[in-house]
């Protein structure tokens, strides 16, 4: 049988408008009329009835701004009325382009009338400043705000420029570096101002380790990371420092963490307490308010061998050298 491509023309349902959309459109409040966008679909072959329509190899949909792409679709039509294309399922090899987004997965469903698309097996995506990856990806075409919603994500977002410390004399200051932030969570929703990340928070940025119950990381105009807010169990790992608290916010560009919340902070040598404590990602010290430490001293014996004295057996709290009790 000889294959060949098809270009198909559907009339797709009418295009819901976003809430922005409807209270902007007219005069009076009075909401927008639905618009209606065109469905093109090509492929090398199709086979269809008057419920759906199968098509075959080389599969690309042109609906509104989405362009998606895979090798075998199946498009539904609305049941009653004039025959409208309502949903499309693709499998194998999807790739979506919107804008300046991209998606790409083993299979997705494509939702005419609001512009949802859900991606699945394996999928991934990417924008000017931000890699997702995870089990579900779900994102609405046409969005001017790049909303999206991940499940048992991995985010990649690029971070803020860091703030370099001031060197008088140096001549020829270079850009400031850039490291991005890499954050694990159940499930993430962002939009062009921030991401809210829910469950099992997980962030690595630098040398920093941040976990918490919930994150919100808000993006500055370039859509950087520039701060992050956590809520709920929060832990911090930073070489041999840690600290834990309720509450944390993170200064991206600085590197300062600030801990609240029953906070307490740890290093090797040193417990702190207090009502508030500050810790800057790659450095030693800590500062706390309100502060109740205790640092742990070396042993007796250890401190007199430093001192250059003789230690007596008999004068340690009645035990010996060896650890036995005396005699």
């Amino acid at each position: 049988m000889i294959e060949y491509l098809v270009t198909a023309f559907f009339l797709a349902q009418p295009v819901k408008p976003t809430a922005f959309e409807a209270s902007a459109g007219s005069p009076g409040g009075a909401e927008a009329p639905a618009v209606r966008n065109n469905t093109v679909i090509t492929s090398q072959r199709v086979l269809g009835s008057r419920n759906q329509a199968v098509f075959k190899g080389d599969v690309v949909v042109k609906q509104g701004t989405m362009d998606l792409r895979c090798d075998e679709m199946i498009a539904f039509y609305s049941g009653n009325g004039p025959r409208e294309v309502t949903r499309v399922e693709c499998v194998g090899n999807v790739r979506a382009v919107d804008g300046d987004r991209t998606a790409r997965g083993e299979r997705a469903g494509f939702d005419v009338p609001s512009g949802l698309l859900v991606v699945t097996g394996n999928p991934e995506a990417q924008d000017a400043t931000t890699h997702l990856k995870g089990t579900e990806l779900r994102m609405t075409a046409g969005n001017k705000n790049h909303e999206y919603q991940v499940e048992n994500a991995v985010v990649t977002l690029q971070s803020a420029p860091l703030k370099p410390p001031s060197r008088r004399g140096s001549g020829k200051e270079s850009s400031p570096p850039r490291e991005p932030a890499v954050i694990s969570a159940r499930r993430v929703i962002g939009s062009n101002n921030q991401a809210v990340f829910t469950g099992d928070v997980v962030v690595k940025q630098r040398t920093m380790d941040l976990r918490c119950d919930k994150m919100i990381a808000h993006y500055n105009g370039p859509r950087e990371v520039t701060r992050a807010e956590c809520v709920g169990n929060v832990r911090a790992v930073d070489g041999e420092r840690s600290a834990r608290g309720e509450r944390a916010d993170f200064d991206v560009p600085t590197g300062l963490l600030v801990v609240k919340g029953n906070p307490e902070a740890r290093d090797p040598t040193t417990h702190l307490r207090g009502s508030e404590v500050r810790m800057t990602v790659g450095k030693s010290n800590f500062e706390v308010k309100d502060a109740v430490i205790t640092v742990e001293t070396a042993p007796l014996e250890q401190r007199q061998r430093k001192g250059g004295g003789r230690s007596n057996p008999g004068s340690a709290s009645g035990h010996t050298g060896a650890g036995g009790t005396k005699p």
